[in-house]
C-alpha cells in the first residue's frame, strides 16, 4: 500500500529535474539551493523516485554521493526525456501563439491613430493572427477591460491598479510640457505670468493624467486659474487652439494635434517637471512573446512619429523597446 501511494504521488518530470540536479552536483544541499527547494524536499523527491522505479539511484555511503548503475542509466534517459519535454513545451507555446483567432488590444486614445496602421501590419503579416480588435480609452478603461478579460493587451499609462498577475513592459517615459497657442507672445518661463494671460485647460479629475497634473501642481504650490476641463486630449488641445488657454501635456497627448497641423507652441515647464510612462500590460504566462512584440512595435511607431512631427522634443523621451 505504501509503495502504491508513493508511486501515485510522484511527479516524474519534476522528479527527473531534481534527480538531474543532484547527479550534476553530487550534493543534495547544493542541488536544493540551485532548485530553490529545501534539502528535505529534494531528499523526499529522490526517495519517491526510487520507490517508483524500484531501484536505488545513489550510493549514499560515499561522499560526494555517487550514481549507482541504475542511476547512471536513468541519467542518460532522463536527459533525453527532459529535452523532449522542453521541445514539446516550446512547440506548444508556438502553436498557441500562432493559432490565436483574434488579438484584442486596448490603446490610449491619444496614440490610437498613430499606432493602429503599424499594429495591424505586424499582427496580420508577422504574427499571422487573422483578426485584430482595437479599442481606445484612458487607463481606467484599460484596468476594467483587463480585469474583465475583455482585452488581451493594453497599451496604457502609469497603471494605478494591482499588477501582480500581469506583465508590464515599459515602452517610453515622457516628460510633460507647457503647451501654448502659437499666437501667444508673452513670457513662457514664468507660469504665474502665463496664467495672467491665459487660463489652464486640463483633463478632468476622473482621468488619471488629470489627477496626476493636479497633484503635481499642488506639490509645487501652484493654484492656476482654469477655464475648461475635458476627458480627451483632442478637446484639451482644442482649448489651447482657441488662443485663450494653455495646457500641460506630454508628447503622446499632443501627437494627433501636431499631425493635424494645429498651431501650438511647446515649451519646457517653467517649474519642477514630471513624467509619465507608457507600458504594455498583459496577463502573466499567456500569449508567449506577443506582448513583447506589440510593445516593441508600439515604441518603434511612437519614436518614428515623434522624430517626424516633434523633433525638438523627441530626444527628451526615453525609449525602452
Amino acid at each position: 500500500m505504501k509503495r502504491k501511494q508513493s508511486e501515485k504521488d510522484v511527479n516524474l518530470i519534476r522528479a527527473f529535474e531534481v534527480f538531474m540536479a543532484v547527479s550534476d552536483s553530487r550534493h543534495v544541499t547544493a542541488a536544493a539551493a540551485s532548485l530553490g527547494m529545501t534539502q528535505s524536499a529534494v531528499s523526499q523527491q529522490l526517495k519517491k523516485l526510487e520507490w517508483a522505479l524500484h531501484a536505488p539511484l545513489f550510493n549514499r555511503t560515499q561522499r560526494p554521493i555517487e550514481l549507482t548503475h541504475s542511476g547512471d542509466v536513468l541519467r542518460r534517459r532522463a536527459l533525453r526525456i527532459l529535452n523532449e519535454v522542453e521541445e514539446l513545451r516550446a512547440e506548444l507555446r508556438h502553436i498557441q501563439s500562432s493559432s490565436i483567432p483574434i488579438l484584442r488590444i486596448a490603446l490610449l486614445a491619444s496614440v490610437a491613430t498613430t499606432l493602429t496602421p503599424g499594429l495591424l501590419d505586424v499582427v496580420r503579416k508577422d504574427m499571422k493572427i487573422p483578426e485584430l480588435s482595437l479599442s481606445a480609452g484612458i487607463s481606467t478603461d484599460h484596468q476594467i477591460a483587463l480585469n474583465a478579460r475583455n482585452v488581451d493587451i493594453a497599451i496604457t499609462s502609469d497603471p494605478q491598479f494591482d499588477v501582480t498577475d500581469y506583465d508590464c513592459i515599459p515602452i517610453i517615459e515622457e516628460p510633460f510640457y507647457l503647451v501654448l497657442p502659437k499666437s501667444y507672445d508673452g513670457p513662457a518661463d514664468d507660469i504665474v505670468e502665463v496664467s495672467k494671460r491665459l487660463s489652464l485647460v486640463r483633463f478632468g479629475s476622473d482621468a488619471p493624467v488629470g489627477r496626476r497634473t493636479d497633484q503635481h501642481l499642488q506639490r509645487c504650490r501652484l493654484d492656476l486659474p482654469r477655464l475648461m476641463e475635458a476627458d480627451r486630449a483632442s478637446m484639451v488641445v482644442a482649448g489651447v487652439a482657441t488662443g485663450k488657454c494653455f495646457a500641460i501635456l506630454t508628447p503622446t497627448l499632443l501627437i494627433d494635434a501636431v499631425a493635424e497641423g494645429m498651431n501650438l507652441r511647446i515649451e519646457p515647464l517653467p517649474f519642477a517637471g514630471f513624467k509619465r510612462s507608457v507600458v504594455a500590460i498583459s496577463r502573466t504566462g499567456q500569449l508567449d512573446d506577443i506582448p513583447a512584440s506589440i510593445a516593441k512595435e508600439s515604441g518603434h511607431l511612437l519614436r518614428q512619429s515623434f522624430e517626424r512631427l516633434m523633433p525638438d522634443v523627441a530626444d527628451d523621451i526615453i525609449y525602452f523597446v
